[in-house]
C-alpha cells in the first residue's frame, strides 16, 4: 500500500505538477520499518550546544534510523549499516524480487544524482544555480517499499543497480572514508530528506535536488559536511560518531546555528537562512571536530560582533577558521533576508570595513576580552602562504602543519597555560613557537599585528 502511494504520488507530480527529473521530493516519514537500520547518534534536548541559545523544545535522547521509503527513527542504538541492508538485500530479493511477478525485468538501473548549489561572494549570493554531482550520497534501490540493494554515488554522482526493483530513493545522507552526515527535519521524530523516483532498467535516470524545495538545502548541508571529512580525515584516523544537522525550511532555532552532542541545530528561519551559507555549516562543524579530535574550553554562549573572553574566543575564532581552511579562502559569508555580513580574514575587514576592536584586548592584558576575529586572523595567516602585502606575515603551516598543531598536539596533552585559564590564543601563539618550530619573532609578529598583548618565550617549557 504505502509503495503504490508513493508511485501514484510520483505520476502525480509528473503529470499534473510539472516536476522535474520525474522524482518526487520527500521527509522520509513515519511508516513501516521495510529495510534497513541505518544507526544514528543521540540527540541532545534542543540547543544546549556550543554557541549558545536554547530552544523550548526537545527531541527523543536515543534514536535510529530505518531507511527504508518512510524512514522514520525509532529507540535504538547505533545500529551501522552492514546488518540493516544485507538483511534487506537477502529479504527482498528471496521473498519478493525473484518470486513476484511485477517486479520488471532483470537489468542495470543507473543514474546520476545532482543537487543545486547558490555560490556566493563577498556580496552574498552570486544569484547563479549550479548542478553540482552529489558524491558519496546514499541511494537505495526499492522493491514493494523495501530496499533490496543499496549503493553511494561516486564522484560524478553516479549510481548504478543490477536486478529489479519499482523505485530508486536518493537520502539526505552522505559519507567519506566512514565520516558520516545525516541532515534531518526538526521534529521530535527526525526524518532524512530525499528523492524518490520510478525505476527502469537500461532507462539512465537523472534525480535532482532542486534549491527551491527543501531536499536541495539538505543535500548542500551533506555535500558541504562531506567536503570537511575528506579535508581532515587523513589526519584524524577513526571516524567520529556520526554528525547530525537538524534543519528545516522556515523554521529558526534560538541559538541561530549551534552544536552540541555530535548535533548541529542549523538555522532556517526566512530572515536568515543557513542552509546555503558555507562557512556557518563549516564552523558548526568545527565545533564537531574539535570536540572530537582537538580540544578547546569554550564555555558556549553568544559571541558574534562582542569582545568575549579569551576561551570563548579561541573557540569560535578556531571554528571560522576551520572552515577557511577546508575551503581555503579567508572569507567569512553569512547571508539574511536583505543583508549579508562578509569579513575577510585577510585584510581583517567586516563589509569591507577596519574597526578598532578587531585589534587588542579589553585590559590590555592576556585575560582581557577580545573578538574571535582576532584569533581567527591569527590563525589564518599562520595557514597560508606569506605574501608581499603583508611583511608581518612569514608562518606558513599550510594544511599539514596546522591539522599537526590542532590534532597531534592540542590533541593530546596541552602546553603550559600560558594566558586566562584554558585554552586560548596565547596557549595557541606559544604552541606555533615551541610545537610548530615558527621563529619566536615570527609568531610575535603576528601578535604585534593585532595588538595582542603576548610576548614570545625565549625558552619552551
Amino acid at each position: 500500500m504505502k509503495a503504490r502511494a508513493l508511485r501514484l504520488l510520483a505520476a502525480l507530480c509528473v503529470l499534473a505538477l510539472g516536476c522535474g527529473d520525474s522524482s518526487v521530493s520527500f521527509d522520509a516519514g513515519s511508516g513501516s520499518d521495510a529495510g534497513t537500520d541505518v544507526g544514528i547518534d543521540a540527540f541532545v534536548p534542543a540547543d544546549a550546544g556550543r554557541d549558545g541559545g536554547r530552544d523550548a523544545g526537545a527531541v527523543d535522547a536515543d534514536l535510529r534510523l530505518d531507511a527504508g521509503p518512510d524512514a522514520d527513527f525509532d529507540a535504538g542504538t547505533d545500529g551501522g549499516v552492514d546488518a540493516g541492508v544485507d538483511a534487506g538485500t537477502d529479504a527482498g530479493t528471496d521473498a519478493g524480487v525473484d518470486g513476484g511477478t511485477d517486479a520488471g525485468p532483470m537489468g542495470v538501473i543507473a543514474g546520476t544524482l545532482l543537487y543545486e548549489d547558490r555560490p556566493q561572494d563577498l556580496a552574498g549570493f552570486t544569484g547563479a544555480v549550479v548542478e553540482t554531482p552529489a558524491h558519496g550520497f546514499r541511494v537505495q534501490l526499492l522493491f514493494d517499499g523495501d530496499v533490496v540493494e543499496e549503493t553511494r554515488t561516486d564522484a560524478t554522482g553516479a549510481f548504478a543497480f543490477v536486478g529489479r526493483g519499482h523505485e530508486v530513493q536518493a537520502l539526505s545522507d552522505a559519507e567519506f572514508d566512514g565520516h558520516r552526515v545525516q541532515v534531518v527535519t526538526r521534529s521530535a521524530r527526525p526524518r532524512l530528506y530525499g528523492l524518490l523516483a520510478a525505476a527502469t532498467p537500461g532507462d539512465p535516470m537523472r534525480l535532482l535536488a532542486r534549491s527551491d524545495r527543501s531536499e536541495g538545502g539538505a543535500f548542500n548541508i551533506a555535500a558541504v559536511a562531506r567536503e570537511a571529512f575528506e579535508f581532515y580525515a587523513p589526519y584524524v584516523g577513526a571516524a567520529a560518531p556520526t554528525l547530525t544537522y537538524r534543519w528545516e525550511r522556515g523554521r529558526a532555532f534560538g541559538c541561530g546555528s549551534c552544536y552540541g552532542g555530535d548535533v548541529v541545530s542549523l538555522g532556517g528561519g526566512e530572515d536568515d537562512t543557513d542552509e546555503y551559507d558555507d562557512v556557518i555549516i563549516l564552523h558548526e562543524l568545527g565545533h564537531y571536530f574539535v570536540d572530537h579530535y582537538s580540544h578547546d574550553d569554550s564555555p558556549g554562549g553568544s559571541h558574534r560582533d562582542r569582545q568575549v573572553s579569551p576561551v570563548l574566543a579561541y573557540g569560535e575564532g578556531l571554528g571560522y577558521a576551520f572552515a577557511q581552511f577546508v575551503r581555503n579562502e579567508p572569507f567569512t559569508i553569512d547571508t539574511f533576508i536583505a543583508d549579508v555580513r562578509s569579513i575577510d580574514a585577510e585584510l581583517m575587514t567586516i563589509g569591507g570595513v577596519e574597526i578598532a576592536e578587531f585589534s587588542g584586548t579589553t585590559t590590555g592584558t592576556l585575560s582581557g576580552n577580545l573578538r574571535e576575529e582576532i584569533v581567527n586572523g591569527i590563525l589564518w595567516d599562520a595557514f597560508d602562504e606569506p605574501s608581499a602585502d603583508e611583511p608581518f606575515d612569514r608562518v606558513a603551516l599550510g594544511v599539514d602543519g596546522m591539522m599537526t598543531l590542532l590534532v597531534d598536539h592540542f590533541g593530546g596533552p596541552l602546553p603550559p597555560n600560558q594566558g586566562a585559564a584554558g585554552l586560548d590564543l596565547a596557549d595557541l601563539l606559544y604552541a606555533f613557537v615551541c610545537f610548530s618550530g615558527v621563529p619566536a619573532e615570527d609568531a610575535q609578529a603576528l601578535a604585534d599585528d593585532r595588538a595582542f598583548p603576548w610576548t614570545a618565550p625565549t625558552v619552551c617549557d
